[in-house]
């Protein structure tokens, strides 16, 4: 999160933001009563919905597009550490703690060929709109003015806590495990929005290592 304290999302913007976020998770439930076939319905309400969040936030995302092009340097810098960082923690997190990241089982990716295109989508740059834009919303009124290490932390706490919650199985094992996971990477992505005042590059970041990771997996 950026260190400024005058936001430029209203409260209106921010809610509809983080309730569409929500119905993510709702609508795969209401598809998959017709489906039968949680992945397909997850892959679908994921599409449908971050599609949605990214058009509500157009303004946003196209004032951070600008800021990276500005400063292109910093910005490939900084996509490419996040690539190393995001990608060591995603195999950290499901080599060693089995935390439930949020790609699709290769059974599936390999089973269903028809949807392999939408899958591959909706768990690379969907998902990673969907989580920055997420943290942007969530953190954008908090007072952080000259705090950068302050600023992670709490948008790490606060984001890294809703995607938990929101898209873990309802366990305590589960959250325990997949919690982590969370927190850092929402702690990552806000550590490179501190460096480069845009999301860009933790978006770019996010999706080359979930669909690098989803590659590798049917391989």
């Amino acid at each position: 999160m950026s260190a400024k304290t005058v936001s430029t999302l209203s409260g209106k913007h921010i809610l509809i933001s983080i309730l569409l976020i929500i119905m993510i998770r709702v609508l795969a439930m209401v598809i998959n009563l017709f489906t039968n076939q949680d992945g397909i319905a997850f892959m679908a309400s994921m599409n449908l919905l971050t599609a949605l969040l990214i058009v509500y936030n157009w303004p946003l995302i196209e004032r951070h597009r600008l800021r990276s092009l500005a400063s292109i340097g910093d910005s490939l810098l900084f996509t490419a550490i996040g690539i190393v960082s995001i990608g060591a923690l995603t195999w950290l997190s499901v080599t060693f703690l089995k935390a439930e990241v949020l790609l699709p089982d290769p059974r599936l990716l390999i089973g269903v060929g028809y949807a392999r295109p939408g899958m591959l989508i909706a768990f690379s740059i969907m998902e990673a709109c969907m989580v920055s834009i997420g943290f942007k919303n969530m953190t954008d009124h908090l007072d952080v003015r000259n705090k950068e290490l302050q600023a992670i932390l709490i948008s790490a706490i606060v984001s890294g806590l809703f995607m938990t919650v929101l898209f873990t199985d309802p366990d305590l094992l589960s959250m325990v495990r997949t919690l982590p996971y969370w927190l850092l990477l929402t702690m990552i992505l806000s550590y490179l929005y501190n460096q480069c005042h845009s999301i860009i590059p933790g978006i770019v970041a996010m999706s080359v290592v979930n669909l690098v990771f989803m590659i590798l997996s049917i391989l």
